[in-house]
């Protein structure tokens, strides 16, 4: 609660002592931050109109970063059960979202209860061990063809690039035929931002067949645009900028920080084992957005969600993601690359299964030690940041490890394009199939985990797809 006095107030976001509702009182008072992003101290301060603006409707899908974003407004007064308000500042509540009464326990059954058990451990372990390599065939295929596609534009071997690697031909590529594959893919993804809700409205109301064509093949010309989009900016970089450890990865760290001052959080660097999708128009049509918006036009928010992520997040990524890449190719046994590739999966699933299992624990540890609870008062977002850190150099590893392995044995017919291309549709029918080719771009926005097993991550494929089978 807020008090007037003379003192000159601070901009710094409030921080409130609650405490939970627990059978036993004796239990120590939990303190905890309102938001799990840092906001700007002009957001803090009263803003005209403030209470008009809201979230979207489609969140990104790590939108744990963004669902209690706050601002402060003149309020009304309210009764002290409702975030009681004196002399019209509001005061901020804290809801404890992971939490269940003993009544609730109670009353669910004994077998539901082992269901969610068994789910909660054979989740990450389906799509990390045995969903994910195939995810990443279908990126190292498509990348590889999209090489193939530069060698063709450029008049050069179909093969350059693929069989002996060298940092100098890079060199060769004109600089048109880099910038306009680019622009062509982000017009196209332009396109799909400004009519994602035309495209959303008018599939609710196809038959079940038709829905599932046009989404199949929804997601299947945005993962070819991305996976286009990340080869241009990564051959980019590579041609017009020093080859050297040292620069990449200063760059990639400059990268890495910039994004924290930009955005508060390094989620958008997790992908794929930890973020994975289900087929369906709900999560995979609309581009989830992290804007608080008061009275604006829907094709603006798109067009600035755009901006944001398509051009400004995707290039500081790539960035990070390259300098980081290009490390491990320089310094993690580059004469021997299987056992590099091997290195990196055991790396990467070390980092991967804690991190996947430890998530609820982690996202609590501010109510349980009062070490935590010091370090998410004055650095609300630090802990968080550094499992997101954790995350991306999970990913980082894993990707490198099976992407080393494919381009290494991956070899059918004489000719590279042949093999590419079978590979490039057989792990996207097999995605399909399974109602998760979606995954390959990721959620589009966040998806509600009935479950609630990973809440900084959306993963909840297999407990969607048991559900399913059980109705």
């Amino acid at each position: 609660k807020h008090v007037q006095s003379s003192r000159r107030k601070s901009t710094t976001f409030p921080i409130f002592v609650y405490e939970e509702e627990q059978i036993n009182n004796n239990r120590r008072l939990s303190v905890c931050p309102n938001f799990q992003r840092r906001l700007s101290t002009i957001s803090q301060l009263y803003l005209p109109n403030g209470n008009e603006y809201h979230l979207q409707e489609r969140m990104p899908p790590t939108g744990l970063e963004y669902q209690q974003n706050i601002i402060s407004t003149i309020a009304t007064t309210t009764n002290e059960n409702e975030n009681e308000t004196i002399d019209g500042e509001r005061r901020l509540s804290i809801i404890t979202k992971y939490s269940l009464n003993n009544n609730q326990i109670n009353d669910v059954d004994q077998y539901e209860i082992n269901n969610k058990k068994l789910l909660f451990i054979i989740e990450p372990m389906i799509t990390g061990l045995l969903l994910f390599p195939i995810l990443v065939l279908f990126w190292e295929t498509g990348w590889n063809l999209s090489l193939i596609f530069l060698n063709v534009i450029n008049k050069f071997s179909s093969d350059l690039h693929l069989d002996e690697f060298t940092q100098e031909d890079f060199e060769s590529y004109t600089w048109q035929s880099l910038f306009f594959s680019y622009l062509v893919v982000e017009i196209l993804l332009l396109v799909l931002y400004m009519l994602q809700d035309f495209i959303y409205n008018n599939l609710k109301n196809k038959n079940s067949l038709i829905k599932i064509l046009i989404l199949k093949f929804h997601i299947f010309l945005l993962s070819t645009i991305y996976i286009v989009q990340w080869e241009m900016l990564w051959t980019i970089w590579d041609q017009f900028t020093p080859h050297e450890w040292y620069f990449e990865f200063t760059l990639s760290l400059t990268s890495l920080f910039s994004l924290i001052v930009f955005i508060g959080h390094l989620s958008d660097l997790v992908c794929s084992p930890f973020l994975f999708s289900y087929d369906s128009i709900e999560f995979n049509i609309q581009f989830g957005c992290p804007l608080l918006t008061r009275q604006m036009k829907q094709w603006k928010i798109n067009l600035i969600n755009f901006i944001l992520y398509e051009i400004i997040i995707s290039n500081l990524s790539i960035i990070t993601w390259r300098g980081f890449y290009h490390f491990l190719d320089s310094f993690f046994y580059p004469d021997n690359l299987t056992m590099s590739a091997g290195l990196c999966l055991l790396i990467g699933y070390l980092l991967y299964f804690p991190l996947m299992y430890f998530q609820t624990y982690l996202e609590e540890l501010n109510l349980k030690y009062d070490f935590w609870t010091f370090i998410s008062i004055n650095f609300p977002q630090f802990y968080r940041n550094i499992r997101h850190l954790l995350a991306f150099l999970s990913c980082v590893f894993v990707w490198r490890g099976y992407w080393l392995l494919y381009d290494e044995y991956l070899y059918i017919f004489e000719d590279y394009y042949k093999t590419y291309l079978l590979f490039y549709f057989i792990s996207f029918l097999f995605l399909s199939l399974i109602q998760t080719s979606s995954s390959i771009n990721g959620p589009l926005s966040n998806i509600d985990d009935k479950n609630q097993f990973f809440p900084l991550y959306p993963h909840c494929y297999v407990s969607i797809v048991q559900r399913k089978i059980s109705q």
